[in-house]
Formats: C-alpha cells, sequence, structure tokens
C-alpha cells in the first residue's frame, strides 16, 4: 500500500513538473511571437503617423514663399493683413489643418486662419514658444502642445519668413492631433505620451492627461529566447507593450497587445499536458494490471489445484461431519467424522436420504429446506438442533446446517453437522446450578428485605426521639414558667396590676407554643397551593421590611443587588416570604458576636435556562461541614437546644421543591454562610 502510494506521488510529482515545463514553453512562445507582432505594429503606426504629419509639413514653407505674406510683414497694413487672412483660411479649409498663421519679427501675430471668431488668439504674443524660436533661428521647427482651456493636443509646424536675408516673421501651421491620430489604424492599443509620460492620446482604456505610472503596474519579463517583454497591468486586464521614443517630435509612442491569448494557451497548453500525462499514466497502469492479471491468473490455477489437494486432507481429517447432497436430498460424499458420528461405512451411506440419518417426523425445518433444494427460493439452514440416528438404533443431539455449494456445475449443498451431547450435559449441570443460585438469591433478597425495614424502622424511632426531645425541651420551659406565673397570680390576686402582669406572660408563653406546634404543623402538612406570578423584587421588600429595626438596633450593613428588571416566580407571597424570612433570620443569628456584620442579597437572571438565582451570604461563623450533608433534614440545627426546633431549613427546603425550584448551602471563602435559591422564571404579559 506504501510502494504504490509513492508511485502515485512521484507520478504526479512528475505530471505537475512536466505540465509546467508544458506550460512555460507555451506562454514563452506566445509572448514571443506578441513581442513580433507589436514590433510590427509599433513600426506600422510610427509610419502612418510621420506620413499623417508630412501631409502637412510643406503648408509653413508654402505659405514663407508668398508674397502678399512676405508684404504684410514688411508693411503691417490691415487690407494687407486682412487679405493674407483669407488666404490663410482658404487654405487651412483645402489642407484638413487646425489653424493657420503669421507670426512677425516680435513673435505677435499678423495674419490668422480664424480672424473671424478668435480675436483673442490674434493679440497672444508667441515669443516663448519653440516653433518661433526655431524660425528665429533658421530652422523649420516642430512642437508639441497641449491647449490650456480645452486640453487638446496640438502640434506645430513653422518655417521662417526672410525679407531678402534677414527674418520678418514665421508661418506656423497647427495640427489638431485628434482628427490627425483618428488615420491610424493598428490591432492593437495605441498610446502617445508626451516626455514626461503624460498620455495626451489612448485608445486602450486609460485616463488622458495622467501619468502611466499611476495607471498601470509595469513587469519585467526575460523569456527563455532571452527576448525581454514589458507587461503592464491593471487589475484583471495584461497587454504586451512594445515602445519606442520619437526624439524629434519628442513623444513616445507604444502599441498594447491583449495578452488573452496568452493565458488561453496557457490554459490549453495545461490542460493538454496533464491530461496527456494521466491518459499515459492510465494507460501504463492498464498494462500493468493487464500482466498482473494475466500471472494472477496462473498463480490461481497452481493455488486452485494446491487448494483441492488441502480440501480433501482436510475435510477427511475434520472434527465435524461434513456431508455432500445432490438437489433430491440423497447424500453424495460424507467424510470420516460423519460415518463415525452415525456409526456407518461410505458404501451403506452413499445414496441415501438425509431425512433417514435424522429422528425427525417429516414436517421439521430441516425437512421443509430439503423439499426446496432445486427451487429458486431456497435459503440455507443455520444452526439448526435436531437429533440423529445411528444405524445401531441409538440417537444423539446434533447441530445441523445445510447450505449450498457455489462454483459446481451440479447443485451440491453441503451439510454440516455437529455432535452437541457434552454440551447437552453441560447445559443440564448448569441449569441445575442456575436453579440452585435463583433458589440462594431468593433467600438472601428476602433477608435483605427484612433488615432494611428494621433499618427504615430504627431511623424512624431515631427522628421521632430527636423531634421527641426537642418538642419536650421547647415545651418544657414555657410550661414551668406558666405554673410559676399561676402561683404568682394566686398570691396577687389582690393587686390587679401585678395580676395583669403575669397574665401578659402567660399569654406570651402560649404563643410561643403555638409557634412550635405551628412548625410542627407546618413541616407536617402542605398547603393548597394556587400559584400565581409573584415578584422577587416585592417579597425581597416586604420580608427584609420585617428586620427592619433588627437591622439597625445591631448594625448590620445590609447590601442589596437587585436587577433593574422585575423578575415573576409562580408561587405565593406568604411562602416565598417565609423563605426569605427564614434565610435573613438565620443570616443575622449567625452573625451574633461579631463587630462587622455584613448581610449580603443578590438576585441574578439566567436568560439561557431560564431561571433566577437569590443568594443570601453572611460574614458569619460559617456553617459546620459535618452538617452540610444533612442540612436540610428536620430536626438538624447548629443552635444550642431551646432555640430551635431545626425545622426552619426543612420547611424553606418543602417549599422551594413545592414550587420547582432548590436550595443549596455552602460557605464563602471568606467563612460566611451562603444559601442559595434557584427558581423558574415566570413570563408574564
Amino acid at each position: 500500500m506504501v510502494r504504490r502510494l509513492l508511485v502515485t506521488l512521484l507520478f504526479l510529482l512528475l505530471t505537475l513538473v512536466c505540465t509546467w515545463q508544458v506550460v512555460t514553453f507555451a506562454r514563452d512562445w506566445t509572448l514571443q511571437n506578441l513581442h513580433q507582432q507589436g514590433s510590427d505594429e509599433l513600426l506600422k503606426v510610427i509610419t502612418q503617423l510621420r506620413s499623417a504629419l508630412d501631409e502637412y509639413r510643406y503648408l509653413p514653407f508654402l505659405i514663407s514663399q508668398d508674397t502678399d505674406v512676405k508684404a504684410l510683414l514688411v508693411d503691417p497694413s490691415p487690407s494687407i493683413a486682412r487679405e493674407v487672412s483669407l488666404y490663410l483660411e482658404q487654405i487651412n479649409l483645402v489642407a484638413g489643418s487646425s489653424s493657420l498663421f503669421v507670426l512677425n519679427s516680435e513673435g505677435n501675430t499678423a495674419a490668422y486662419s480664424h480672424w473671424r471668431d478668435e480675436q483673442e488668439f490674434i493679440q497672444r504674443s508667441h515669443r516663448r514658444q519653440d516653433y518661433y524660436k526655431q524660425a528665429l533661428a533658421g530652422h523649420r521647427g516642430g512642437q508639441f502642445s497641449l491647449n490650456e482651456h480645452n486640453q487638446s493636443p496640438a502640434y506645430f509646424l513653422s518655417s521662417p519668413v526672410y525679407n531678402g536675408t534677414q527674418f520678418s516673421g514665421a508661418a506656423v501651421v497647427r495640427v489638431e492631433l485628434e482628427a490627425m491620430v483618428k488615420k491610424l489604424r493598428s490591432t492593437g492599443e495605441v498610446i502617445l505620451r508626451d516626455q514626461t509620460g503624460t498620455i495626451f492620446y489612448t485608445t486602450a482604456p486609460f485616463n488622458r492627461f495622467k501619468s502611466i505610472k499611476e495607471q498601470v503596474d509595469v513587469e519585467v519579463t526575460l523569456l527563455t529566447s532571452g527576448v525581454v517583454t514589458r507587461l503592464w497591468k491593471r487589475g484583471s486586464d495584461q497587454w504586451l507593450s512594445r515602445s519606442v521614443a520619437l526624439d524629434d517630435l519628442s513623444w513616445q509612442v507604444s502599441v498594447l497587445t491583449d495578452t488573452e491569448v496568452v493565458k488561453r494557451n496557457v490554459r490549453n497548453a495545461a490542460l493538454f499536458s496533464f491530461g496527456g500525462c494521466i491518459a499515459l499514466g492510465l494507460f501504463a497502469l492498464w498494462f500493468r494490471e493487464r500482466q498482473l492479471k494475466l500471472r494472477s491468473q496462473n498463480v490461481t490455477r497452481e493455488t486452485l489445484a494446491k487448494s483441492e489437494a488441502q480440501q480433501k486432507a482436510i475435510i477427511n481429517n475434520a472434527q465435524v461431519g461434513l456431508l455432500l447432497i445432490d438437489e433430491r436430498g440423497h447424500i453424495t460424499f460424507a467424510n470420516d467424522m460423519a460415518l463415525q458420528q452415525f456409526a456407518v461405512s461410505m458404501p451403506l451411506i452413499l445414496a441415501k436420504p438425509l431425512l433417514e440419518l435424522l429422528a425427525s417426523d417429516g414436517i421439521t425445518p430441516i425437512a421443509r429446506v430439503l423439499h426446496r433444494l432445486g427451487e429458486k427460493g431456497f435459503s440455507p439452514l443455520v444452526g439448526y438442533e435436531a437429533v440423529g440416528s445411528r444405524s445401531d438404533g441409538t440417537e444423539f443431539p446434533l447441530l445441523i446446517s445445510i447450505r449450498k455449494m457455489q462454483g459446481y456445475e451440479a447443485k451440491q449443498f453441503l451439510v454440516t453437522v455437529i455432535d452437541i451431547s457434552r454440551r447437552k450435559g453441560l447445559e443440564i449441570q448448569l441449569q441445575r446450578a442456575n436453579e440452585s443460585l435463583e433458589h440462594k438469591v431468593e433467600e438472601r433478597t428476602l433477608a435483605l428485605r427484612e433488615a432494611q425495614e428494621e433499618l427504615v424502622q430504627a431511623g424512624k424511632m431515631a427522628v421521632l426521639g430527636r423531634m421527641s426531645t426537642a418538642i419536650v425541651h421547647e415545651l418544657n420551659q414555657p410550661l414551668t414558667a406558666i405554673r410559676n406565673y399561676v402561683a404568682i397570680c394566686r398570691q396577687v390576686m389582690t393587686q390587679p396590676e401585678m395580676l395583669e402582669e403575669s397574665l401578659l406572660e402567660v399569654d406570651g408563653l402560649t404563643q410561643r407554643m403555638a409557634q412550635i406546634t405551628a412548625q410542627l404543623k407546618t413541616y407536617a402538612y402542605k398547603k393548597p397551593e394556587q400559584k400565581q406570578p409573584v415578584s422577587i423584587q416585592m417579597v425581597l421588600e416586604n420580608s427584609l421590611q420585617m428586620f427592619k429595626q433588627r437591622i439597625a438596633d445591631e448594625d448590620v450593613r445590609l447590601k442589596l443587588e437587585l436587577p433593574e428588571k422585575t423578575l415573576y416566580v409562580l408561587g405565593d407571597n406568604a411562602r416565598l416570604e417565609q423563605v426569605v424570612v427564614n434565610l435573613v433570620k438565620n443570616a443575622i443569628d449567625a452573625m451574633q458576636g461579631r463587630a462587622d456584620k455584613e448581610l449580603q442579597i443578590e438576585l441574578l437572571e439566567d436568560s439561557n435556562s431560564q431561571q433566577l438565582q437569590l443568594q443570601v451570604i453572611d460574614n458569619g461563623v460559617g456553617i459546620d461541614p459535618a452538617l452540610l450533608a444533612n442540612l436540610f433534614d428536620p430536626f438538624i440545627t447548629s443552635k444550642p437546644m431551646g432555640d430551635g426546633l431545626g425545622l426552619g431549613l426543612a420547611i424553606v427546603k418543602s417549599i422551594m421543591r413545592d414550587l420547582n425550584g432548590d436550595i443549596s448551602a455552602g460557605n464563602t471563602e471568606q467563612g460566611g454562610a451562603v444559601f442559595t435559591l434557584q427558581l423558574p422564571i415566570c413570563e408574564t404579559n
């Protein structure tokens, strides 16, 4: 498996390398062709451009030789200027130039072809223009310029005008490049730039009058043939550039060729190369598999011959009985173990029906399977328990399976016979052992149930004992006091004011006894519930109002952390207030003897579980770890005998259970106690 994976990875690597080489060659070859095409197009564009300019080069010289022009420059009278302007207007219309004008020796306009509608141009000075300076130096001038008003590129051609040997002025032709370059014909995109690299004409999707460096990224590529190409890239667009600088015109001419054909050729080359390599690999794989198949067939023939010999040896030495039957259910072969199981010889068992070897009545599943041997609905029989019959008449239990033999022209069925006499004996022994064990388990279960009932009864008696002791102690004190006050009443019958005071004390003691019995009644019986939405914030406010005076007297620092949102639960005000009152009272009692008493109450909302959490935290002595496990059991208290029955937290636990809530207790890291209530939130409309 590892070797095949390595060969596959190596083949894929070679395929990728080959594809990369082909792609590189296709890209370089296409770029080289585009480079040559760009060079040809660039030469054609330059030729067309110069031909277009040559159409206007004769005009300045022609105008400079006109006698009226020379006369105007010698004697600049208005009448001659008008005639020369009309002359220039006619020549401009015939030649197709943009404008014609004549400058005097000072560089001012003497005559102008557009004298009718451009009077401002006549008043303009041209002394600083290169075409004037070149004519002044006695040369035929040429200058590229951009119109300041409309940013229109133009080319100026000039020729000096002489009066004898003295310079008297210049004749100038202005050619708009927009009209001239429209005559250019090229299969690529044409771009004209000035010496600073600013585009003044383009057929490509670039912005005019901006530098080309601001619009494209230039990538210089060296091809394998040694040719250096320049690729202009902007976003997903890419062109091959061929450029040349025309020094006499101060222009840079560029021809761009779209490289989409490069992408297409590279893509096709990659597909053909990769597909060819994969096809070659598949052919090699098919050829190899074919050779392996032929080799495997030869090996299979040899293996089958050996296998048949081994099968015969295995069948004869198998520890189970093996029989071959035909589609009629007659035995055609039996191995040595089958002959031994049925105590017969080979001649006696051959051609004998299989049913005669079984003690059956002919309607068992074995008989039904044998009747369907030659039919399409035959299904094998696996592990069926039956009873075999030996030739001496004895019987033995067996497991029989019947399956169709594959790979034989004639229908043959294999019958497997396993003698399970020993297993049956073990099953009988195991059944007896199980029956004995079940009897012992029933006896032990009965004994455990009796012991459990005794433990439950003992627990009840223990609880009853604790309850009786607590009730006796709680009731004994007020009963003793009542007897004393009754005795005092008998002695002070003649003093009503003392008699009233004693009776008030007796009334208070009886109320205390009523409270003790009320706690027992609250714990013993559940009040009928009529649940309705109750505001937890209101319950806290009402409960804390009861302790307002005690909190102030004992200098308890109260910290309340409540959410702005009002939270509701299903219950009743009385029972929820009883829960809070019990917890607050226990917390204040636990802080007795401390100088800095702090009671903290936090109310939190868990929006995920739709539960609210109320925590009552004090900084008292905390809860004894030995009491935590049974803290909410009845009659469990850490207070001295006489200070309570230990039913407060048991009642709280019972109320929380009735309201589908829960309560837990623990100690803080500082040592105080914390009680946590959890109740489901009730949504109100």
